[in-house]
């Protein structure tokens, strides 16, 4: 009984274990990434010497109903476009799901998402294309990274990781897997295509997106237990080990 018992605790520490190893790893796999690509950046050199010739492919396929796509795609990843769909879908996942944690981890990513991006633009500082290269209105602000790209990356990959956790296959892995990557895939080439980022801009989003992601895998699995139960009313402890006592409870209450 005690080998048994012990063999138990040993799976059930590793099964414990196997998420926290997988977040940890894409969290430092997104962070070497960034990291590699900023040092290319700032050296102008790697990813970075192909900037110039991507934008200017994209720019010579410009046509006017491309553009009016590539415009509504990207207004679909606008941060405050994106933030009302995030309120919304935070309200139906706690509707649908009855559960406090699918929204807690999807609107803290998606506020991680919004400091972080804020925060590497203005460490980094690096300017945007030429305005003249901007469809209109033009954007002002540093370019590195896009942060419509990070959150629509954040947001598709995290709803993705939630549905899995909901129903863990193999189908519904790779499903969400092209989801996120055709989503994101969509955001990155309207920003380049409308002039807005340069081709490491879009990248280091694409990183910063499977770091955020790590965090949310290992904040998932750290959560206390009570943020992963329903809500709802919880059965009485009397009523729940003795129905006879709770009744004698009901029927004589405590004097005043």
């Amino acid at each position: 009984m005690v080998l048994e018992r012990g063999v138990a605790d040993r799976r059930l520490l590793s099964a414990r274990a196997r998420p926290l190893a997988v977040g940890g790893g894409l969290l430092l796999a997104g962070l070497t990434l960034f990291a590699s690509l900023l040092d290319g950046v700032r050296e102008h050199a790697d990813l970075s010497a192909y900037d110039s010739p991507a934008l200017a492919w994209f720019l010579a396929r410009r046509s006017a109903g491309a553009t009016a796509v590539f415009t509504r795609i990207s207004w679909l990843a606008d941060p405050a476009v994106l933030i009302a769909v995030v309120l919304v879908v935070v309200i139906a996942l706690a509707w649908r799901t009855r559960r406090t944690r699918p929204g807690l981890l999807l609107g803290g990513a998606m506020g991680l998402t919004l400091a972080t991006s804020s925060a590497v633009k203005v460490l980094v500082a690096r300017p945007r294309p030429p305005v003249a290269e901007m469809v209109a209105p033009a954007e002002l602000n540093f370019a590195f990274p896009s942060g419509h790209t990070l959150g629509a990356a954040v947001f598709l990959l995290v709803l993705s990781y939630l549905w899995w956790t909901a129903r863990p296959t193999v189908r519904v892995a790779a499903a969400g897997v092209a989801i996120s990557a055709v989503g994101t895939l969509a955001v990155a080439t309207s920003r380049m295509y409308l002039g807005y980022h340069w081709l490491t801009d879009i990248s280091a989003s694409i990183t910063l997106a499977v770091a955020i992601l790590g965090v949310v895998v290992v904040a998932d699995h750290l959560l206390p237990q009570r943020a992963r139960q329903r809500w709802g009313p919880r059965p009485s402890p009397v009523r729940a080990a003795d129905p006879g006592a709770a009744r004698f409870a009901a029927e004589h209450p405590p004097l005043p």
